[in-house]
């Protein structure tokens, strides 16, 4: 549900609060409690916004009880019920629906008012947040639009579950997070655009006795070597690969920091692993690992562009960028997927 849609009166009723938690002009006089209740609002909107608790948790990078707290404290601050019970489902009323469109014009005018100093101009350093994948394929990219003909300007990457990125680029703490996005993911203030799409192979050293595979069938004794772990990001797709032939999950029997130490791992072992996308084939060790020729494609998902609508003009210069190497690995993708899939 999409509160632009939604036909409610923007004015909020302050008479709907309980009046001796709150002053007369409908806001705590506690500077915490007010921090709490824009807090809860917030994920009040979210909740609105995305259909479920679990959903609103996803969207807002917190856990489903911090979710469920927030709106029994919220409640609270009522005399007439937020939701209502359907059957299983807990549906907003007019009373939930008037108090998140009250908290979106304000997180609205806020961001309005931040908009001019969104990137102050003292500030040199770009923060990007960024799966291991994309660390590797727009490092030197970001480098150079961010930094080249600016000596002072130092750009740093930071790799994190997407959940955990998305909320810290929401908060402040990031300029852009380049992630796959969480399903159903609709996140206040942010702008979203695709970048790339990835089509993910199975690799394992050339010499591997399942290096002949041609069915996850045959790899349900394999062990596998994997990047991460993602706490709470969307993307899994070796898992998602076997759940949704209903076999048993894949062993993972190493975790990985980044797809460097993956390639060197499956060298060295008889583990399995999988890379998003060929450009990641170390060039020491691109003739030492060979994809598997599997008749079951795996999951396929696109990588975006997150950044927050305030800071579009200032981060424009480096998203023009990106834009143009997506363009470029677009074009290229196709080849090098082709080059990558040829018979051992």
């Amino acid at each position: 549900m999409k509160l632009t849609h939604i036909r409610a009166p923007v004015q909020f009723d302050d008479e709907s609060f309980q009046k001796p938690r709150l002053s007369t002009s409908g806001v705590s006089e506690n500077p915490l409690e007010l921090f709490m209740n824009l807090r809860y609002l917030n994920y009040l909107t979210l909740v609105v916004e995305h259909g479920s608790f679990a959903a609103a948790a996803l969207a807002g990078g917190v856990s489903q009880p911090a979710i469920s707290h927030g709106m029994r404290q919220l409640q609270q601050q009522f005399d007439t019920p937020l939701f209502v019970r359907s059957g299983r489902k807990l549906i907003p009323t007019e009373a939930a629906l008037r108090a998140a469109l009250r908290s979106k014009d304000l997180a609205e005018r806020m961001d309005a008012l931040a908009a001019t100093g969104a990137i102050p101009a003292h500030r040199d350093t770009l923060r990007v947040g960024v799966t291991p994948s994309a660390a590797l394929v727009w490092g030197p990219a970001l480098h150079a639009a961010w930094c080249q003909g600016h000596p002072r300007r130092r750009l740093d990457m930071a790799s994190a579950d997407e959940g955990r990125m998305l909320a810290s680029l929401q908060g402040g703490q990031l300029d852009l997070v380049i992630s796959p996005r969480p399903r159903g993911y609709r996140a206040t203030g942010l702008a979203c655009e695709p970048l790339y799409q990835l089509t993910p192979l199975a690799y394992a050293r050339r010499a591997h006795p399942l290096v002949m595979a041609q069915s996850l069938m045959e790899l349900q004794a394999a062990s596998w070597a994997i990047v991460g772990p993602s706490v709470s990001g969307p993307v899994d797709v070796l898992h998602e690969a076997f759940a949704v032939r209903r076999m048993r999950p894949p062993r993972v029997a190493a975790s990985c920091p980044d797809y460097s130490s993956l390639l060197h791992l499956l060298v060295h072992s008889d583990m399995l692993g999988v890379l998003p996308h060929p450009i990641l084939l170390d060039g020491a060790l691109k003739g030492q690992v060979a994809p598997l020729h599997l008749r079951e494609a795996l999951p396929r998902y696109e990588m975006h562009l997150f950044t927050p609508i305030r800071q579009r003009r200032a981060l424009g210069p480096a998203v023009a960028v990106l834009r143009q190497k997506a363009a470029l690995i677009s074009e290229g993708s196709g080849h090098a997927l082709a080059s990558a899939e040829r018979p051992v």
